[in-house]
């Protein structure tokens, strides 16, 4: 039985996407520095026990300490500045995955004479001299009669109010006394204002037995409250930490201690107490504590701590591992290659996977599927691998600092299509490769270049594209691609490919706090009709409350609007929770939410991204359809007038009809110019009229009479038909 247009349009102009239908900084002292849930199937576990947490408990040196310190800290910075001597020169605290000197050891540098001196807690130094590496810039080589191997491995790298690298510290418990070199952290400025500690963080460690054994430690963990709380998730899984089991979440008390350490008390239970400094290092805020007490002088510790991100840019880190190795590391968003020296002087070069772990965004897996499995976190300033709890990489750990950004864009990044999946965008803009993949790792791969015609675009290579003219195609921007790709098309059997648009990002709001504000809504969906696909709009709002706790979903024709006085539009309040993914953000019921969201920051602005297979009842006679469905949104921040809110702006844009081809839009028209895959280009011209309560949204006409929905942030523009039409969706990226 043939289904009509009116019958189609009239049951689902309002179940497009609402509820009711149902359905799947800072560096100075002037800014408070002094000067879901992811199993591993190795069997990881997090290393925890009276001794460890004991061991965590770093001796915090006296407030005479402290003030002696600072003074001679502040007097050599002084003698410095007036002798117009190096700045790198000075002294830091030293953190080495050792584990045994902690804060009790501090590193006297001096560019000038080109000599060091390490000196512990109890008043005993080694010194000597180091040269830069000539093979390698930047690189700094110790000179020490500790070294005895082939190669020289303990050297170092600097950034400001840091050093990174490796020195032949003292073996614990070696009787005779020998020496190894190993990884160490030193820094000099520290946050010392409580409310620039808040943050979400990944911390990863080890630790050293007397015994000889070694451990692995990998955690999440959360400061909140200006500085004030401390929780932390000790788990045999990586949870979220808005995720954890309730038995495996620790709440602390946190308090200052001398010399810029962090004191940290289990509130449920006093005696589990810990220490810590947060260092300043490029701008990033870095965890470091350390060292053993007399409550556990049997383990010796070592953590470093990052804060939470999705970014995992291509960059090249170059430092040290507990093997005694020195040399760089590429990460990307598919792999880790390290190039390394042993001391043996042994040479290689090594590759191997990353993938995510369902848990914190910012914690990889590397070579999951492989014998010695690692998890790995960076920041852009630094980045960390510690081995899993498994006899072949437990107790390791490598520690590299920055060296270069090799492409910025390249990296990992999650699709929207509009063919309703998401996927995973992988791209390398140094070798101009791609892989895009299905969940489950149904991927495509291939190579791209940029249009010679047109720079700033680029043209996908696809063994899927048959037409005249290759309409896959892409720009980039700050986190963010938008473009066309042969996607299936929906429901297509057998399978079908076509150019859809997408839209591509990787930087996404993890904080409740985040998610807040008015967002302006456009879904669109494609059904497989019985008679023709039909392409269907409808643009409603959804509020975010200030606590991201509630959001109320607002549809009332064209002119939807959560903010207009008078009769109440149609709307629903819905719940959110943290989805198994981080980043993902569910509306409604948690078990069988009506949206699963993700809030994606793009040039500075909020954009509500979804895409899914759905389904939409139909009247007449009844039944369910299935459809493909992309929800975008744009957050508002609103200023002035109507026109003030609608920019002029000149853009590329990708559409469901295959094309790809650009686009302008002033406050009265929008305009865009593109081609098919058959060869020919094509016009079209709207007429904008502004849509009341929402300033960024227009209601375009065509000649034909045709209306449409237009919805822009000055960065990203989204076109639909409001009706069904020819015509189809058009994603735009301002140039």
């Amino acid at each position: 039985m043939k289904t009509t247009f009116a019958a189609l349009w009239s049951a689902v102009v309002l179940c497009l996407g609402l509820t009711a239908c149902g359905g799947g900084g800072g560096s100075d002292g002037g800014n408070g520095i002094a000067a879901p849930v992811a199993a591993d199937a190795s069997g990881f576990a997090l290393s925890d026990s009276p001794a460890l947490r004991a061991a965590d408990a770093e001796e915090a040196p006296s407030l005479t300490a402290q003030t002696a310190t600072s003074a001679a800290l502040n007097a050599q910075a002084i003698t410095a500045r007036l002798n117009a001597a190096d700045p790198r020169n000075g002294v830091y605290y030293v953190y080495a995955a050792d584990g045994t000197n902690g804060t009790r050891q501090k590193l006297g540098v001096n560019f000038d004479t080109k000599s060091y001196t390490l000196t512990d807690s109890q008043g005993r130094a080694t010194s000597g001299t180091f040269s830069e590496d000539a093979a390698e810039p930047g690189t700094y080589v110790f000179a020490s009669d500790r070294i005895t191997s082939t190669v020289n491995t303990a050297r170092f790298r600097l950034t400001p109010d840091a050093i990174v690298g490796a020195f032949p510290f003292e073996k614990p418990w070696s009787n005779p006394v020998g020496y190894q070199v190993m990884p160490f952290v030193a820094a000099r400025a520290f946050v010392a204002d409580p409310s620039q500690l808040d943050g979400t963080y990944n911390r990863f460690g080890v630790s050293r037995n007397s015994d000889g054994t070694s451990d692995s430690q990998i955690l999440p963990m959360r400061i909140s409250g200006g500085g004030q709380t401390l929780e932390m998730c000790f788990d045999n899984a990586i949870y979220r930490i808005e995720s954890c089991p309730v038995g495996s979440k620790r709440t602390y008390a946190v308090t200052a201690s001398p010399d810029f350490v962090w004191t940290a008390i289990n509130i449920a239970t006093p005696s589990d107490l810990l220490q810590f400094r947060m260092a300043r290092i490029g701008g990033e805020n870095v965890w470091l504590s350390g060292g053993y007490t007399d409550a556990a002088p049997n383990v010796h510790v070592f953590r470093v701590g990052l804060k939470d991100t999705a970014s995992w840019p291509k960059i090249r880190y170059v430092g040290a591992s507990t093997e005694g190795s020195w040399g760089t590391n590429v990460f990307d968003a598919a792999t880790s290659m390290r190039t390394a020296v042993t001391p043996e002087g042994a040479t290689g070069e090594l590759t191997l996977p990353f993938a995510a772990i369902g848990g914190p965004q910012g914690i990889r897996s590397l070579n999951a599927t492989g014998q010695k499995k690692y998890y790995a976190i960076q920041n852009g300033v630094l980045s960390v691998i510690v081995g899993t709890r498994n006899p072949d990489t437990q107790g390791y750990i490598q520690v590299n600092l920055f060296k270069d950004v090799l492409d910025a864009r390249s990296g990992q990044y999650t699709v929207f299509a509009a063919n309703g999946t998401e996927q995973t965008l992988d791209i390398d803009f140094e070798t101009q490769r791609y892989s895009m993949a299905l969940p489950g790792g149904n991927a495509v791969t291939g190579t791209f270049s940029e249009d010679a015609n047109d720079r700033g675009t680029y043209i996908f290579a696809s063994g899927r594209i048959a037409a005249v003219t290759n309409t896959a195609r892409f720009r980039t921007t700050t986190d963010a691609i938008v473009g066309a790709f042969p996607f299936a098309v929906f429901k297509s059997e057998p399978i079908v490919y076509a150019m859809q648009p997408f839209i591509a990002a990787r930087s996404f709001v993890t904080e409740r706090s985040q998610l807040a504000g008015l967002y302006d809504v456009l879904v669109t969906s494609k059904l497989a009709t019985p008679d023709t696909p039909l392409q269907l709009a409808a643009a409603w709002q959804l509020k975010i409350d200030a606590s991201g706790t509630l959001a109320t979903q607002c549809y009332s024709g064209a002119s939807s609007n959560c903010q207009q006085p008078g009769t109440p539009p149609l709307s629903y309040d819905l719940s959110i929770s943290p989805g198994a993914s981080s980043g993902v953000w569910l509306l409604g019921d948690k078990e069988k939410p009506s949206f699963a969201i993700r809030i994606a920051k793009i040039g500075g602005k909020q954009i509500l991204l979804e895409s899914k297979e759905t389904s939409v009842p139909i009247i007449g006679p009844p039944h369910v359809m299935p459809a493909s469905m992309l929800l975008t949104g744009l957050a508002q921040s609103l200023s002035g007038s109507s026109d003030a809110n609608w920019p002029a702006l000149k853009m590329h844009s990708a559409s469901t009809m295959s094309s790809f081809g650009t686009a302008v839009t002033d406050t009265t028209s929008y305009a865009t110019r593109y081609v098919l895959p058959g060869g020919p280009s094509t016009e079209l011209t709207l007429t904008l009229q502004p849509v009341p309560g929402n300033p960024q949204m227009r209601q375009g006409l065509d000649s034909s009479g045709n209306k449409y929905f237009l919805l822009q942030n000055g960065a990203i523009l989204f076109m639909a038909p409001e009706y069904p039409a020819t015509t189809y969706l058009h994603i735009g990226l301002a140039d």
